[in-house]
């Protein structure tokens, strides 16, 4: 099987800095891939080489069967990629009614505002269609952003940021109605965000964007199983991110841990551990509990969407724990149980 976009060995420098570094990456066709990463990762950057605006300095971009770029001088130029383009601000045409927004964007010469009527009912908003944008709420500006995307059945749907400017309950139905569009059509879809929640809803699997470089490229579960960095494991939803003593020996890692060691798995480690890691759990790996051998001091409590969230302060760990609880813990001393195997420690690094 072809696959929907191919990007090899790509190296990006702007200001003599290099934004995307030996970069690879696949995605398959009917695949949603969420490109994550934090701001200055380069993430943007990739968008727009694969979108044909912008050019690599070295590398090969593939979209299907075509080669887009490459070194020999290769350059097709956007509009003949076969792309649909969705952005966070919208980028409707102000002048034009919504109708004539999508219909621009229909190749042939067929019954092309009927064909934009049948998008815009299903993205639910057909009854704006003589309306001008600036008239429609922002959830409603990308329904037809998104609509337009589809209207040149593009062999690629490019996706960047698409919720961010959008209101909470606004970006969890879009989340659903895209992730069904996406599955429904087959299309291949390619996500840039910085939004956890775009990983767990939206993808198939996850690239996560570091440096320039991928360092890891799964589904969300085994993003949230196995993360291969710190960045990885927040991004999958761990909680923690607490700095502890770290030794390694013996085949054996220890960290220093509510005034004892605390031997972990080696499998816990990502990185050479030396003198400090980064520590991070799934939820309930350390918890409150009476009969726990760890002692800690419980400084804050929070009722936060039906459970009880607790901080608290162990001896050797540098920063607090967060826990949730059904019950309301109680301020002051209190006991703690961890599981050590689903503990995860990286690397730490004196900037983080």
């Amino acid at each position: 099987m072809t696959a929907a976009l191919t990007v090899q060995h790509v190296v990006r420098r702007i200001a003599g800095r290099a934004v995307l570094d030996d970069l690879s990456l696949t995605i398959d066709a009917g695949e949603c891939l969420v490109l994550a990463g934090e701001s200055g990762s380069g993430k943007t950057s990739l968008l727009r080489l694969v979108g044909g605006l912008d050019r690599a300095d070295c590398g090969v971009i593939g979209i299907g069967d075509t080669i887009v770029e490459n070194a020999n001088g290769t350059f097709v130029p956007p509009e003949r990629r076969g792309l649909g383009m969705v952005f966070q601000d919208f980028a409707l045409w102000p002048h034009l009614s919504v109708l004539e927004n999508v219909t621009l964007a229909i190749p042939g010469r067929g019954d092309r505002r009927s064909r934009a009527y049948e998008l815009l009912e299903r993205m639910g908003v057909a009854a704006c269609a003589r309306r001008l944008p600036s008239t429609l709420s922002g959830g409603q500006q990308q329904r037809v952003g998104i609509a337009r995307a589809l209207a040149a059945q593009p062999r690629l749907l490019l996706l960047d940021e698409p919720f961010s400017s959008l209101d909470l309950e606004t970006r969890e139905t879009l989340r659903v109605e895209l992730r069904r569009l996406i599955r429904d059509t087959g299309l291949t879809a390619l996500c840039v965000s910085h939004d956890p929640t775009d990983c767990t809803h939206l993808a198939d699997r996850v690239a996560v964007l570091e440096a320039g470089r991928i360092s890891q490229c799964a589904a969300p579960e085994h993003l949230y199983a196995a993360p291969a960095s710190a960045y990885a494991a927040r991004l999958a939803g761990l909680v923690g991110g607490v700095v502890v003593r770290a030794h390694t020996g013996g085949g054996q890692l220890t960290i220093d841990f509510g005034g004892g060691a605390m031997t972990l798995p080696s499998r816990s480690a990502t990185g050479a551990i030396r003198d400090r890691a980064r520590m991070f759990w799934p939820e309930g790996a350390i918890r409150i509990d009476p009969a726990g051998t760890i002692p800690a001091t419980c400084h804050s409590v929070q009722f936060v969407a039906g459970a009880w969230r607790a901080l608290c302060a162990v001896t050797d760990v540098q920063g607090s724990l967060s826990m949730t609880s059904t019950v309301r813990p109680v301020l002051g001393d209190v006991r703690l149980s961890v599981e050590p195997g689903r503990i995860h420690v990286f690397a730490h690094d004196a900037r983080d």
